[in-house]
C-alpha cells in the first residue's frame, strides 16, 4: 500500500506545480494585456495659438502617451471638398512614453492648392496600446482657422476741411480687403471707422475728436489692423482753427460742500472740502471712464436725421470752458466743462437731439441722472441732471421724443440740463451738431462726396500727400492731401 501512495502522491504534487506556473504565466500575461490595453488616451495640444493663417505660418504640436508610449502623430489641413496631410510622423516602439514631444509644422496653403477663406486644422495622435484591435488609442483635435494671403491695402479719400479745436473731424477712407479694426489715432486714443453709409464694400468713415488744445497744425493716423501681420498706418496731416476758451471762477460755500458730502456716498462728512474734492476729481474721472465703456459700442450706421434738436433753455456753462474752484477765496481745483448746460423752467420736458437708441438711464455720479443715445457711427447724446428719467435701456426714441425732466440731480448747482455730445466716450462741442450746415458739409457731405468720387471713372489713380509711417504687408497707396 505504502508504494502506491508515492506515485499518486507525486503526481499530485505535479499538478499543483504546473497549475501554479500556468497561474503565473497568465497573471504575466493578464498584467501584460492590462498595460498594453491602456486606460489613458494620448494627448495633444496647439502650443501655438492660431486662428488666422498666412502664406506660409509655423506652429508647434505637443503630444504624448502616459502609458503605452505614441505611435504616430498626424497632421490634416482641409478646406472645402480638399484635404491634405502636411505632417505624419511615426515613434519607434518602446521609447518616448510618458515623455511629451513638441513637433513643428509649417502650413502653406498656396502650395496646398486653398484659398482665402475658412479652413480646417486637424492634429490626431495615436498610442500603441492593444485597444481598437490593437490599432491603439486616438485623441484628436480640430481647429477652425481663416486663410489670409493678400496684404492689405489702405487708401486716404477725403477729410473735413474746416475744424475747429475741441470740435468733429471726418475722414473717409478705403480698404481693400475686411480687416480685423479699422480707424483713426488721435494721440494715444484709436477711434473705429465704419462703413461709408454712401460707399461701396471697402469704404469707411470715421468721425474723431479735434484735440482742444495744441498747435494748429496737427496729425492724425490711419490705421487698418489685419488679423495676421503688422498693422498699416498713413498720416494725415490737419489743421485746426484755434479756440480761445472761457475762464469761470466757481465760489464753493459750506452748505453747498456739506449737501455734496450728504449726497454722495462714501464722502467723508467730517471733512467738506476734501470730501468734494474727491467727488470732483476721482468720482469725476470714473464717471468719464463709464461713459467710454457704454460709448465703446456703436450701432455701424447713422440713427440721427438732420441737426440735433436743441433744448429750449438759456446758455449757462459753455462746452470747454476752464473752471477754477475757489474756498474761502482760495483756488482748490480746476476742471474743463465738457457739455452745454441749459436753464429753464423747473423739471422742464427733456426731449431726444436726434434719433437713436437708449444705451444708459441711471443714475451716473456727479451727472446725477442721467439718459445716453447713441445715434451709431459712434455719435453719443447724453442729458443729465436729470430729476426724472421716462427712457429706458433698449428704447428706440425718435427726435423730440421726451426723456425725462430737468433737475438738480448729481453735482448741479441749480435746475438745469446738461447736454453733451461724444465721439465713442470722448466729448467734442455740441454746437457743431446743432448746425446743419455744418452736419451736411463737414460730416455727411464728406462721406458722400468721397463715395462719388470713388466710383467716377479716375477714381483708379492715387491720390496725393499723404505719407506712410509703418511697413506693412505690401504697399499702402498713397492718400490725398486733405483740403485745410
Amino acid at each position: 500500500m505504502g508504494t502506491m501512495l508515492k506515485p499518486r502522491w507525486g503526481r499530485k504534487l505535479g499538478y499543483v506545480f504546473w497549475g501554479a506556473a500556468g497561474l503565473v504565466v497568465v497573471a504575466v500575461l493578464l498584467w501584460l494585456a492590462a498595460g498594453r490595453l491602456d486606460f489613458d488616451d494620448p494627448t495633444v495640444t496647439l502650443k501655438t495659438p492660431v486662428e488666422v493663417v498666412g502664406a506660409k505660418t509655423g506652429l508647434t504640436i505637443e503630444a504624448g502617451d502616459l502609458s503605452s508610449g505614441l505611435k504616430e502623430v498626424k497632421v490634416t489641413f482641409s478646406q472645402g471638398d480638399q484635404s491634405r496631410v502636411v505632417l505624419e510622423r511615426t515613434f519607434p516602439p518602446g521609447g518616448g512614453r510618458g515623455e511629451t514631444v513638441a513637433i513643428p509644422v509649417t502650413l502653406s496653403p498656396q502650395a496646398l492648392g486653398f484659398k482665402e477663406g475658412k479652413a480646417t486644422l486637424t492634429v490626431e495622435a495615436r498610442d500603441r496600446s492593444w485597444r481598437n484591435l490593437f490599432r491603439g488609442r486616438l485623441a484628436s483635435l480640430s481647429q477652425e482657422v481663416v486663410i489670409d494671403l493678400v496684404p492689405v491695402n489702405l487708401t486716404f479719400q477725403a477729410t473735413s476741411h474746416l475744424l475747429r479745436a475741441g470740435g468733429t473731424g471726418t475722414i473717409c477712407y478705403r480698404l481693400s480687403k475686411e480687416v480685423k479694426e479699422s480707424g483713426v489715432l488721435v494721440g494715444n486714443r484709436f477711434y473705429r471707422g465704419f462703413p461709408n453709409p454712401k460707399g461701396t464694400k471697402g469704404e469707411y468713415v470715421v468721425l474723431f475728436p479735434v484735440p482742444q488744445e495744441g498747435p494748429a497744425a496737427f496729425r492724425v493716423e490711419l490705421v487698418a489692423r489685419p488679423s495676421l501681420g503688422n498693422e498699416v498706418k498713413q498720416v494725415v496731416s490737419l489743421r485746426a482753427k484755434p479756440r480761445r476758451w472761457r475762464h469761470d471762477s466757481i465760489n464753493l460755500s459750506d452748505g453747498f460742500l456739506r449737501r455734496v458730502a450728504e449726497s454722495f456716498p462714501g464722502a467723508n462728512p467730517n471733512d467738506l472740502l476734501g470730501a468734494y474734492l474727491d467727488v470732483n476729481r476721482n468720482l469725476r474721472r470714473a464717471n468719464h471712464e463709464l461713459f467710454q465703456k457704454v460709448c465703446s459700442h456703436s450701432t455701424p450706421q447713422p440713427l440721427w436725421s438732420g441737426a440735433f434738436r436743441r433744448f429750449f433753455g438759456k446758455p449757462m456753462a459753455r462746452f470747454g470752458d476752464r473752471r477754477t474752484y475757489l474756498y474761502q477765496s482760495k483756488a482748490v481745483d480746476q476742471q474743463t466743462h465738457l457739455g452745454e448746460d441749459l436753464a429753464s423752467l423747473v423739471n422742464s420736458p427733456v426731449y431726444a437731439g436726434n434719433s437713436g437708441a437708449v444705451v444708459l438711464a441711471e443714475p451716473l455720479g456727479i451727472y446725477g441722472q442721467t439718459v445716453i443715445l447713441d445715434h451709431g457711427l459712434g455719435v453719443f447724446s447724453s442729458y443729465s441732471h436729470l430729476s426724472k428719467i421716462d427712457a429706458k435701456v433698449g428704447d428706440r426714441v425718435e427726435k423730440g421724443a421726451v426723456l425725462g425732466q430737468t433737475g438738480t440731480t448729481g453735482l448741479a448747482v441749480g435746475d438745469h440740463l446738461h447736454f453733451a455730445i461724444n465721439l465713442q466716450g470722448e466729448f467734442v462741442d455740441p454746437l457743431e451738431w446743432w448746425d446743419p450746415h455744418w452736419l451736411t458739409d463737414q460730416v455727411e457731405g464728406v462721406w458722400a462726396g468721397a463715395a462719388t468720387a470713388a466710383a467716377a471713372p479716375d477714381a483708379s489713380k492715387p491720390p496725393k500727400g499723404v505719407k506712410k509711417t509703418a511697413k506693412a504687408r505690401g504697399k499702402a497707396a498713397k492718400g490725398k492731401k486733405p483740403r485745410n
